[in-house]
């Protein structure tokens, strides 16, 4: 369990998730000119869907049901929410039966309680062959607090596959990138898809 947990820690420290992780500026750097590299080979497909069509927005307020007896929300009853709202993004890509393979980089950030206003906003952010992943934010909104803004809650990627008729792994629609925004989430996606490509190789050698 443990060599588990250090692959994919090392797999979500050389993915480039985020420009202001760990490494430093030499990094950032190379991440910089290696998304400037992407930016310039990438030729939009004649045929595809962009995120913004995929992208879904779900609400829903926090029942005593959805609570423990400390009224905090149970992880799995936002982690239901957040695949749900991923389903549906790779529904609207896909426009066929989808299913989810994988969850990664689920972190829980801050607390969900009875009476919140629980919002999923989810998008497709890489597509590879027969992969998508997709991005899910959670946040809330409370009576008890003063904000006018959501508190961010939970982040996660999910990765879905499509499944024909006969069971088999489809195809899935290419990815449109539309925006400066859109060519960042696919680059680090597939710096994502490649790092958890080779360390499936290694664990099985």
């Amino acid at each position: 369990a443990k060599a588990k947990y250090e692959t994919r820690k090392k797999s979500s420290q050389n993915s480039g998730e985020d420009f202001d992780a760990a490494g430093g500026a030499n990094d950032a750097k190379e991440i910089n000119n290696d998304l400037d590299t992407f930016k310039s080979q990438y030729t939009a497909p004649s045929e595809g869907r962009s995120p913004t069509e995929s992208e879904q927005v779900l609400c829903q307020m926090v029942l005593p049901g959805d609570c423990s007896k400390d009224h905090v929300a149970f992880g799995g009853f936002v982690m239901k929410l957040m695949d749900n709202a991923a389903g549906c993004s790779a529904w609207r890509h896909c426009r066929a039966n989808v299913v989810t393979v994988a969850i990664s980089d689920m972190d829980f950030v801050s607390w969900v309680r009875l009476g919140d206003l629980c919002t999923i906003r989810s998008k497709v952010v890489y597509a590879s062959s027969k992969s998508l992943e997709i991005e899910v934010v959670a946040s809330v909104a409370s009576a008890a607090s003063n904000r006018d803004e959501d508190t961010v809650v939970a982040k996660g990627l999910f990765t879905f596959v499509s499944i024909g008729s006969d069971g088999k792994v489809l195809s899935v629609p290419k990815l449109r990138l539309e925006s400066d925004e859109d060519m960042r989430n696919a680059y680090l996606g597939k710096r994502r898809y490649e790092a958890a490509k080779r360390a499936r190789l290694e664990g099985s050698n």
